[in-house]
């Protein structure tokens, strides 16, 4: 059995849905094709018969198993993490105090005031030295100050300018005075004497 196109009246075979001449759609085409999607037994078919809400749960329900699927392949790639919570040692080191007491010596020194002409001192001094007691000053332009005395003893003075001093011995011995300048341990000057109550006069200047 043939089918006839109603355009170009070319007669088709009975299973052509379209003229093979010019392509024209041949009556009865659409409704088998139709029948076929509604009726078959595939999965079209299957589909179709569906309502709206039957295609809405069947495209949740395969959503659902690609998720499961998704995860659980996930977590066979996924290496085991091992947590590991390190050990908390709480030490507390008190340092050792030791309390030194230093001993005390009641120790009393008298300083030596005997000191010779290569004093090792620095700046300006003047320095006495007699057998017997003496008496006298020293000093510098700011003025002068009055000392009594015996033995050696040294008088040290603030970055002076000039530096006088007289000093006489107090008693009628013949033992020796001597007054000596001394700058940074060097003697600059000195004098002496060794007559009964004698008396030394020196200066000297740092300009």
């Amino acid at each position: 059995m043939t089918k006839i196109c109603p355009k170009c009246k070319t007669a088709n075979p009975d299973n052509s849905g379209f003229c093979q001449e010019c392509g024209t759609e041949l009556e009865g085409a659409n409704s088998a094709i139709k029948s076929n999607e509604t009726t078959g037994d595939g999965v079209r078919g299957f589909w179709n018969k569906q309502n709206n809400g039957g295609k809405a749960a069947i495209i949740i329900g395969v959503c659902c198993v690609g998720l499961i699927l998704i995860v659980a392949i996930g977590g066979m790639l996924s290496p085991d993490k091992t947590t590991t919570t390190p050990a908390t040692t709480n030490t507390t080191t008190t340092p050792a105090t030791t309390t030194t007491t230093p001993a005390t010596t009641n120790d009393t020194t008298t300083p030596d005031t005997t000191s010779s002409s290569s004093s090792s001192s620095s700046g300006v001094e003047v320095q006495v030295s007699g057998s017997g007691s003496w008496s006298g000053s020293y000093g510098d332009t700011s003025g002068q100050q009055s000392v009594d005395g015996s033995g050696t003893q040294t008088f040290q003075m603030d970055n002076p300018d000039i530096v006088s001093a007289v000093f006489q011995k107090k008693s009628g011995g013949s033992g020796t005075l001597t007054v000596e300048i001394i700058e940074n341990g060097n003697v600059v000057e000195s004098k002496s004497t060794s007559a009964e109550y004698g008396v030394v006069t020196v200066s000297h200047s740092f300009y």
